[in-house]
């Protein structure tokens, strides 16, 4: 028997808190580190976890893998099989990158990393502690698939936030106990991330459960090895995709503009929270669904999300230049609300294929969207090159956008739901328009109020006629999400 399907609606919910409660703690606590260790400290500290973030890689992506087969599987002993195959080979494959990084991180903070002489030091002597957290990465990978294989997602966020709040406050805790030093930093945050990961074991023995003793199965490793290869190749990828326009801009336009470009790129992706939050919720169903229902369920899910984001998107192109100015001041204001428009407009044609990206993984073609990374990287490099040497900042975001766009198309194409996504998008494109000429034009007064709020209740109305009538009581702000 498998595990009867939560209502998507509320498993949704708990995977956008798992993300908005640690995006919330962050803020909290980076005020505290700057004050309590400095910008330089905190800086290193940011380094080194982002080149930990790197090394995540090594999970070779049997964390998506398991995820996939688990939720296929209908018996204990299978997914038990999978399970201790991937979380051993996930072990070893940690404990190789751990030791890269050992030796790798020793070279990078002493002679490639811009560090001052007076913390080299302290930033040698946290390595150890940094490629000890590389092994728990790798197993925090296979145990999330597992839960969210077994639609646990309440589980799943639960440990994951428990993990990264320790990784945030436990370094706080070591420096109000007078220990400050990076290596002391690290070392808390491996003990952080260590509580994380024995919550999330004790969770998934729970909901798996767990069956007789871990053991490497040898028919398991080559389905595992073949899907994660992909899954991996694609992590490689999407991150130098992700970070490339800020080195960039760095390079050719300096730190500043780097600083105007970020910030609005930071605070535009917390929109693609609910897009992630739902293809993570379908991704356990669509690989236990079949054929036309698993079709049938892609297509709801891409007009209810192109539904449910749209009203989103318009609002934030609405009050971007009011908000910012608010937070940073007029003169930043000016240089970045146009950033952030640009790129609202690429999280709105992007964000509904989210699910179909999860469905193609989940019905066993991560090659796809690999293959597709790979095939647009030259051409998205020579776009953003141009593009920031002819519009500078504007022209990043442009090529962002243009990127997110040809990622839809090709899931869209790949999953047979282009024309889905067509036929609900259409009705709102004049809306997002208005939107745009609102936010960018010189109207002040009650007149820009009452446009911006007319222009809001016609885009919640429009996008509730998208949905189906049979699912339309069931959707939230309607009333519940589709079952």
């Amino acid at each position: 028997m498998t595990a009867p399907h939560p209502r998507i609606a509320r498993s949704t919910l708990i995977n956008l808190a798992g993300l908005l409660i640690p995006t919330a703690v962050s803020l909290a606590t980076v005020p505290l580190y700057l004050r309590w260790i400095g910008e330089v400290r905190y800086g290193v500290l940011l380094l080194a976890f982002t080149l930990l973030g790197y090394f995540g890689a090594f999970d070779l992506g049997l964390g998506r893998a398991v995820a996939q087969r688990v939720a296929r599987q209908e018996n204990s002993e299978e997914r038990n099989r999978t399970f201790w195959t991937a979380f051993l080979l996930s072990a070893g494959m940690g404990v190789l990158g751990g030791i890269i990084l050992y030796f790798l991180g020793h070279w990078l903070f002493a002679d490639i990393f811009q560090i001052p002489a007076m913390l080299r030091g302290e930033a040698q002597k946290a390595v150890p502690w940094l490629a000890a957290i590389v092994p728990l990465i790798a197993l925090i990978s296979v145990l999330a698939g597992t839960l969210e294989a077994r639609q646990a997602f309440l589980s799943l966020n639960a440990s994951q936030i428990i993990g990264v709040i320790g990784l945030q406050t436990f370094p706080l805790l070591s420096v109000a106990l007078g220990h400050g030093s990076i290596a002391a930093l690290i070392a808390a945050a491996l003990a952080g991330r260590l509580m994380g990961v024995l919550v999330m074991f004790w969770l998934t023995a729970r909901r798996l459960p767990f069956v007789g003793w871990p053991a490497l199965h040898r028919a398991e490793i080559g389905p595992l090895l073949r899907f994660g290869g992909w899954v991996s190749v694609s992590g490689a990828v999407i991150p130098l995709l992700t970070i490339i326009d800020r080195l960039i801009i760095g390079a050719r336009l300096g730190a500043a503009a780097v600083t105007a470009y970020t910030v609005p790129f930071n605070l535009t992706q917390r929109l693609t929270y609910l897009p992630y939050a739902l293809s993570t919720t379908l991704f356990p169903r669509f690989s236990q669904a079949q054929g036309e229902d698993a079709k049938g369920l892609l297509r709801q899910a891409v007009t209810a999300l192109t539904a449910i984001q749209t009203p989103f998107v318009v609002l934030a192109i609405l009050l971007t230049h009011p908000f910012l100015t608010l937070w940073i001041g007029a003169a930043l204001a000016a240089k970045m609300a146009p950033v952030a428009i640009i790129l609202l407009l690429g999280i709105w044609i992007n964000g509904p294929s989210y699910p179909c990206y999860a469905f193609l993984q989940a019905t066993g073609r991560p090659d796809i969207m690999t293959k597709f990374y790979l095939i647009q990287l030259i051409p998205f490099l020579i776009a953003l090159w141009l593009l920031i040497e002819w519009l500078g900042i504007y022209g990043a975001a442009v090529a962002w956008s243009l990127r997110m766009l040809a990622d839809a198309i090709a899931w869209f194409s790949a999953s047979d739901s282009l024309m889905d996504f067509g036929k609900s998008v259409i009705r709102s494109i004049p809306l997002v328009a208005i939107a745009i000429f609102l936010a960018t034009s010189n109207i002040n007064g009650y007149l820009d109020v009452i446009s911006s709020g007319l222009v809001i209740v016609a885009t919640v109305y429009v996008c509730i006629s998208m949905i189906p009538p049979s699912s339309r009581s069931q959707i939230p702000v309607v009333k519940h999400f589709y079952n």
